[in-house]
């Protein structure tokens, strides 16, 4: 684990702050001035190198959130645009080095830990769920799933806090059921749950009150509804700005109510905004 002591990490994300201050302000004018019309009641945008460390999945403790990009985690405390702890090299050698993992989809916080999907991008032979602690961001454990279950990567992953179960897809692209997992009983599989109909290209999920809601990267990047018998509904669309690319999603408490924290990339990768939608 590659880490950097906090000290270190705020001087840095004062200089960043200063550089990137402008590109903050022109990213912010297009998404306003070009953006069609959405439904969300704030938004947080950070730019620059912090975009990139914001790429992937989100997750929220109740106080912090934690981000994933390709290859690193971080934890910031209730602002999401301030980092507090870094772990750049979040894969472990042995993972890259024996299995080609490479990639860290969505992530999910339970119980003191944080879930990520791990990835052998573009193989697709070694789907693998990564467990990491949620104070350090340090490494403890890895599960390979069952390729022939999950067929195409695992861009995501959620735990049901009621259950401790972890969910995610058989499909990247065009799912038909969710994969269920005991985390408490070294990912045993428990079974799959069908659905009303394909959510194509989930980038990151997390459930509330008994249903799970997925962020997608679809046409209007969209977020759906999935309920405990597989019935989905659409809840919104995100419409972003053309170009721009929907990440993961988490629920967090803003202004004394639950509501949906979704991450998406504006064009040309150069920003990230984290918006806050009504449930």
């Amino acid at each position: 684990m590659i880490a950097l002591p906090a000290s270190v990490i705020r001087i840095i994300s004062v200089i960043l702050a200063a550089v990137f201050i402008p590109l903050g302000a022109l990213t912010s004018g297009i998404d306003k001035i070009n953006a069609p019309e959405r439904s969300e009641t704030a938004s947080v945008n950070v730019a620059g190198i912090g975009a990139y460390f914001r790429s992937q999945g989100i997750a929220y403790d109740g106080e912090n959130y934690y981000f994933s990009c390709k290859t690193s985690l971080i934890k910031t405390g209730s602002d999401p645009s301030k980092a507090e702890i870094v772990n750049l090299d979040a894969i472990p050698g042995l993972l890259a080095d024996d299995y080609g993992i490479a990639h860290i989809g969505g992530i999910s916080y339970y119980d003191g830990r944080i879930y990520a999907g791990l990835e052998d991008s573009k193989v697709w032979q070694h789907p693998m769920i990564g467990v990491y602690d949620a104070q350090t961001l340090e490494f403890i454990e890895a599960y390979e799933l069952d390729p022939e279950l999950v067929t195409r990567g695992v861009p995501f992953v959620a735990v049901d806090p009621q259950t401790g179960y972890l969910c995610c897809v058989n499909h990247s692209k065009e799912p038909d059921r969710l994969c269920i997992y005991d985390t408490a009983n070294a990912m045993r599989e428990v079974g799959v749950l069908m659905l009303s109909q394909s959510v194509a290209s989930i980038q990151g999920a997390e459930f509330y009150d008994g249903s799970l809601y997925a962020a997608t990267n679809d046409e209007t990047a969209a977020i759906y509804r999935i309920d405990e018998d597989g019935t989905v509904t659409k809840v919104l669309d995100r419409n972003l700005v053309s170009g721009s690319e929907g990440e993961g999603m988490t629920i967090v408490n803003k202004d004394g109510r639950p509501c949906i924290a979704a991450v998406d990339m504006g064009p040309l990768f150069v920003n990230a905004f984290i918006r806050y939608f009504d449930i």
